[in-house]
């Protein structure tokens, strides 16, 4: 158990702190994670291609209980743009002296507006069971 907990934070530092390091030119470089960089343009499908951004970002909140909703916006340019809504709402609850349980029922869908038409690309539903202690 204590192994579990070790490792799992060492992977929260090294995705959320940037490390500074230095070349042979005395320059200080900034590492950023993975997930946080940004991804340079690039010609796609050869020379004399589009050029490819990727951007947008989600927006949510999501309670203790499990329930919760959030928004997702996707753009490429060039290419489209996608969209996504999610919500989970609590639809049983009951406290006792072992802790909270909560069932969530929710939903979602994926809309996709750009190359290849505009259409719904996801939609789902879904149940969850969440017990604090």
């Amino acid at each position: 158990m204590k192994v579990l907990i070790v490792l799992s934070a060492i992977l929260a530092i090294s995705f959320a702190v940037p490390i500074l390091v230095q070349n042979e030119e005395g320059q200080i470089l900034e590492l950023t994670p993975v997930l946080s960089r940004e991804r340079r343009e690039a010609q796609l499908f050869g020379g004399g291609g589009f050029k490819h951004r990727n951007g947008g970002g989600t927006i949510g909140i999501r309670n203790p209980n499990g329930s919760g909703g959030q928004f997702s916006y996707g753009h490429q340019k060039g290419i489209g743009q996608s969209f996504s809504a999610d919500a989970m709402v609590p639809v049983w609850s009951k406290k006792s002296k072992y802790g909270e349980s909560t069932v969530n029922v929710g939903g979602g869908a994926s809309y996709w507006k750009g190359l290849g038409g505009n259409q719904f690309t996801d939609k789902r539903v879904g149940i969850n069971f969440n017990h604090r202690f």
